[in-house]
C-alpha cells in the first residue's frame, strides 16, 4: 500500500462525523467524509477507500443498505 491509509467516514451527524475525522486524521489515515449513505456511495465509487466507517441510522439510506450495496 502506498501512503495512509483512506477512510470514508458515512454519518449524517455531522459532529460524529468531526470527531471521527479528527481523531483518525491524527492517527494519520487519510480522511474522506460523507454526510448521508447516497453520498457514501457516490464517494466509495469515487474515493476507493480501504475502509468504510458506517452509521447504522441515516434518513436516506441506513448503514445495512449502503453495506449491501458496497
Amino acid at each position: 500500500m502506498n501512503g495512509p491509509a483512506r477512510i470514508l467516514v458515512v454519518d449524517d451527524t455531522p459532529m460524529n462525523v468531526k470527531v471521527l475525522a479528527d481523531v483518525l486524521t491524527f492517527r494519520g489515515y487519510q480522511v474522506v467524509t460523507a454526510g448521508g449513505g447516497k453520498e457514501g456511495l457516490a464517494k466509495v465509487a469515487t474515493e476507493k477507500p480501504d475502509l468504510v466507517l458506517l452509521d447504522v441510522m441515516m434518513p436516506d439510506l441506513n448503514g445495512y443498505e449502503v453495506c449491501r450495496a458496497i
